[in-house]
């Protein structure tokens, strides 16, 4: 014969574990989003503070940490695959190793392999979105940066014009500030993906300058989160190429995710298509899933971050959702018309495929490429 008195006690104690579990979920999904993104930074008025030293008089006598140049097609699903494999899962998470001091206003240094590090990620999304991906470091900027990130971080708060009262103000944060990414709560390593999330701006303005094709030079100032105030990342996007003539890139556009096999990991919920000069003020996006129509909801257009471009967000999903793993590749095909460029309307189509790169579609066999539109 059951015991009901068990039976009950059985019940309550698995409801309690299932209380439990769905805590530890929205705790985890709060702690996801804890970090804050400052509005990004809009186009200078002058290359003031942007024209880096000869080396000789660069911060700690070295001018910038260089990248090796990073090149891919992802028309090629397994190049894709090998990629994100390589460049990004493959490096692994750094040490910060930073030395300052938030008490006495000491902005520090973080340790080069944390800032090599950093410096991989960004080149990897440059890469993948076909622009030059040999962007170097600064340390000029980088110095600057630290003292930029050093405020955030002890008032606890971000601005691209931090006031003079401010607790550790300097002259030199104030620059690093108009002229870069901030973020609160995540240091660079972290800063970098929600950059290019971008949630709750509509714009992707930090992710446009990320990947503004002109760019040479960024620099990074990091602090962590300790028991002395929150991480805080500035990412110095804007050097003195900012009105070089633009470079060659893979195509005519900056689209993300790009034209090609694209990790779902990568993949936001915010699409975006930047085009110098180009007016998006009247145009229309449609999209399809595997040959079905989805709902596409387009954001205000805002110029002055990096290229003009349009933002939209498909399915329905909200800036902050994450982008879920396909059971299976899934193919999309996004065309978007009454897009003005010199005056004239244009079209353009092109083919994104999500996939999971953990899974090989077809072992054994080469991989063919997506037939781009």
């Amino acid at each position: 014969m059951s015991n009901p008195g068990r039976s009950y006690c059985y019940n309550v104690i698995i409801l309690m574990r299932l209380l439990l579990v769905v805590l530890c979920l929205c705790l985890s999904f709060n702690f996801a989003f804890a970090a804050e993104l400052g509005k990004p930074p809009t186009f200078p008025q002058d290359l003031t503070g942007l024209r880096l030293p000869p080396p000789e008089k660069a911060f700690g006598g070295v001018e910038v940490l260089l990248a090796t140049p990073l090149s891919l097609n992802p028309k090629y699903r397994e190049a894709s695959r090998q990629f994100f494999s390589t460049f990004y899962l493959g490096a692994s998470t750094p040490t910060i190793d930073w030395t300052g001091n938030r008490a006495s206003c000491n902005e520090g240094v973080t340790s080069l392999a944390f800032r090599d590090a950093i410096l991989l990620r960004l080149n990897y999304f440059r890469a993948m979105a076909g622009v030059p991906a040999q962007v170097a470091f600064s340390d000029t900027y980088g110095a600057k940066d630290q003292k930029a990130a050093l405020m955030m971080s002890v008032n606890n708060q971000l601005s691209h014009s931090p006031p003079s009262n401010w607790i550790c103000y300097s002259a030199d944060g104030y620059d690093a500030a108009q002229h870069s990414n901030l973020a609160l709560g995540a240091d660079g390593w972290d800063a970098i993906n929600l950059y290019f999330a971008d949630y709750g701006t509509g714009s992707a303005g930090h992710r446009r300058w990320i990947l503004y094709p002109q760019t040479q030079h960024m620099g990074t100032g990091d602090l962590p989160n300790d028991e002395a105030g929150r991480a805080a990342n500035a990412l110095w996007i804007m050097d003195e190429h900012l009105w070089d003539s633009r470079p060659s890139t893979r195509e005519e556009y900056v689209a993300w995710p790009p034209p090609g096999y694209v990790p779902y990991q990568v993949v936001y919920p915010y699409w975006s298509f930047s085009y110098a000069s180009a007016n998006f003020s009247g145009a229309a996006v449609s999209m399809t899933e595997n040959g079905a129509e989805v709902s596409v909801a387009l954001e205000t257009v805002a110029n002055g971050y990096g290229e003009n471009t349009l933002v939209w967000t498909p399915k329905g999903m909200g800036s902050r959702d994450v982008w879920p793993k396909p059971s299976a590749d899934t193919h999309y095909r996004v065309t978007l018309s009454d897009v003005f460029i010199d005056g004239s309307p244009r079209s353009f189509t092109y083919s994104v495929t999500v996939i999971d790169p953990a899974t090989i579609s077809v072992p054994g066999l080469p991989f063919l490429p997506l037939l781009l539109d």
